[in-house]
């Protein structure tokens, strides 16, 4: 039967099913009964639309979702400040390729670190001690300009290649290109001098990545601090205008399926979750061959739910399978009939009333 069919089908039999009580005093003595199961007559499938790994969920099968709800999310890669700063160039927006980003600029985002100066020293000048002329990763080093009126600050030892080091200023307003002379001890003393250098400007941070960006937590000129979130980033082949890590419900009903776990990576396309719709419900029951006789697609027939025994519904069939399936030396088919939204719980257990032969 073609879609257009089908859907005349249905609507005529729902005003049928409208204009037909409930066979509440019928005598149902004597006919054949088939065991079936409430359902839902229509479902969607909400499939992945990026390829990534889904994080932790608690989305079980049976679950009512709204439209709209979060029923999974993907791991995101998050970009932190490495250090405190402000954000001086963002290359990037919401829904844009880092890729492309990457390719043009070089970065995603450009921060001016708050210590903005360092020194470029070597040992020249060191004290005549062999220790002094030795620089090690991480010490504290005391330097200061030359002068009446010398300027002090603070640094620590950041890179050391041979005779040259790199120190970075943590306290001291110095002059771009000053001269300085570096100790080991802050009283100055000529025998824990360490070597002499020059003030520069750091280059400004560079942030990296791959993706397509999701989230931009800051703005141009922010201020930020050692592992404040600048952006979020999810799979490269998501779409610009589907790039949000929660996937949502598109539409009201009940989970019916959900064909992935937490931790798992998935495919763009991947099925995520069946959701069945309970605008339309219908009973689906295995129907012996010798029980189908004449029941044909738009026949009326009567239902009871267990959880309603007393209350007899008229039920139209909608489909019946043209193939049957083996069960105990007999050949049962697949039917299925609408009931009115509301009659009852998906999953409840039903009978379904065949025409006596």
């Amino acid at each position: 039967m073609t879609l257009m069919k089908k859907i005349a089908t249905l609507l005529l039999a729902l005003c049928v099913l409208a204009s037909v009580p409930a066979l509440a005093e019928q005598d149902l003595t004597g006919r054949p009964v088939a065991d079936g199961v409430v359902a839902a007559a229509r479902f969607v499938d909400v499939t992945a639309p990026y390829g990534g790994t889904l994080a932790s969920f608690d989305l079980r099968t049976g679950d009512q979702v709204a439209q709209g709800d979060a029923l999974v999310s993907y791991v995101t890669t998050d970009l932190y400040a490495p250090e405190d700063g402000v954000v001086k160039a963002l290359f990037v927006a919401e829904g844009d390729d880092a890729a492309a980003a990457m390719a043009r600029y070089g970065a995603l985002a450009g921060l001016e670190p708050a210590t903005g100066y360092r020194v470029q020293a070597t040992t020249t000048g060191a004290d005549k001690s062999n220790e002094n002329k030795i620089l090690h990763l991480g010490e504290t080093l005391y330097f200061k300009t030359s002068g009446t009126n010398a300027t002090e600050g603070v640094g620590r030892v950041t890179a050391v290649s041979g005779d040259a080091y790199t120190v970075e200023v943590q306290s001291g307003d110095f002059d771009l290109n000053a001269d300085v002379t570096l100790y080991r001890r802050d009283n100055y003393a000529a025998t824990s001098a360490v070597g002499k250098g020059k003030v520069t400007r750091r280059d400004a941070l560079l942030v990296a990545s791959a993706g397509r960006v999701a989230e931009v937590a800051v703005a141009e000129g922010a201020s930020v601090k050692a592992g404040d979130l600048l952006m979020r980033l999810v799979g490269a082949d998501a779409a610009p205008s589907a790039f949000a890590p929660d996937v949502l419900a598109t539409a009201a009903g009940v989970v019916e399926q959900v064909a992935v776990t937490p931790g798992q990576q998935v495919w763009k396309g991947a099925l995520l979750v069946r959701i069945g719709l309970t605008d339309m419900l219908e009973v689906r029951a295995d129907v012996d061959e010798v029980d189908l006789g004449t029941l044909k697609v738009g026949d009326l027939v009567p239902v009871t739910l267990d959880m309603k025994p007393g209350n007899v519904l008229m039920a139209t069939v909608t489909e019946i399978s043209q193939l049957g399936v083996s069960k105990q030396n007999a050949a049962y088919f697949a039917v299925h009939a609408t009931i009115p939204a509301g009659s009852g719980m998906l999953g409840a257990s039903a009978s379904l009333y065949l025409p006596v032969q």
